[in-house]
Order: structure tokens, then sequence, then C-alpha cells
């Protein structure tokens, strides 16, 4: 079993931006057109149905962390089992977060902890941390979905 510590808001706009670009690409005069995004809270329900459905299938875990305005930190359960949210707070940042939950793991899980954040990415050097960038996880979750889209079945 894997353990995904995901950074929400920047795994959100690595895949908000591959978004623009392919649809900019597509749009007759050059893409000067404004692209209307959905409000942030739907934009955070679609990273976790996609991360869910890459999860499909699979005893892997993910836990999603954003950065958040809130006075105290705030855990929301998924839909999914496997799926996890957590909602930082004024003095406990996602980075905070995600470094405490990889010190906490079972040595013995693998974690693969996602973030472009090159501090982060220091701070969990660890034997059993396989650290991804957030253009690497975007990466795997659009040809997840392709290949969900394509085949109609899940593939890790």
């Amino acid at each position: 079993m894997s353990v995904y510590l995901i950074d929400g808001y920047n795994l959100m706009h690595e895949l908000i931006g591959h978004e623009e670009d392919r649809i900019s690409n597509n749009i007759p005069n050059g893409g000067n057109e404004s692209f209307s995004d959905p409000d942030l809270e739907d934009k955070r329900k679609h990273l976790i149905d996609q991360i869910a459905n890459f999860m499909g299938g699979t005893s892997d875990q993910a836990i999603i962390v954003f950065d958040s305005h809130n006075q105290e930190l705030q855990k929301v359960e998924s839909a999914t089992r496997n799926i996890k949210v957590y909602y930082g707070s004024f003095s406990r940042s996602a980075d905070d977060i995600i470094a405490r939950e990889v010190y906490s793991l079972n040595a013995g899980e693998n974690i693969i902890v996602v973030t472009s954040d090159y501090g982060i990415q220091k701070v969990v050097f660890r034997p059993n941390v396989i650290r991804r960038s957030s253009r690497q996880f975007a990466s795997d979750l659009q040809e997840n979905t392709k290949i969900v889209a394509n085949n109609g079945v899940f593939v890790i």
C-alpha cells in the first residue's frame, strides 16, 4: 500500500495551467477569449474526483491538503474510503501538515509526496518517501483519465 500526501493547491494550479493551455490551443483566435473557470470549490471537488479515480481499485490512500485561512485545522472525510482532505489553518500550512504526516506514518509504508515546493521536498527526504513534482503527478492523472476514457478501465 502507498500513501500519497498531496499539496492540493500546488497540484490544482498545475492541472489548471495544463487545461488552460489545452483549451487556448483549440480556440480559433489563438486563445484571446476569456476562459471562465468554475469556482474554487468546484475545482477542489474536481481534483478530489480525479485523485479518487486514480486510486480506484487499489488499496492506496491519498491525503490531500489545502492551505486555508481558517482559525483551526479542519479534516474532511471524502466520499471515498481512501481519500482524506485537510484544510490548513493560520498556524498550520499545507507544507507543515504534509511534513507532520510523513513523520507520523508507519516507516513500512510507501509514501509519495506530491508537491513542487522545493522546501517541503527537502524536509521529507527519507528512505521510504518518494518525492513527485506536481507536474509529474498531473501528467499521471491526465494519462489515467485518458486510459479510463478510452478503455473503460483503471490503470495505475
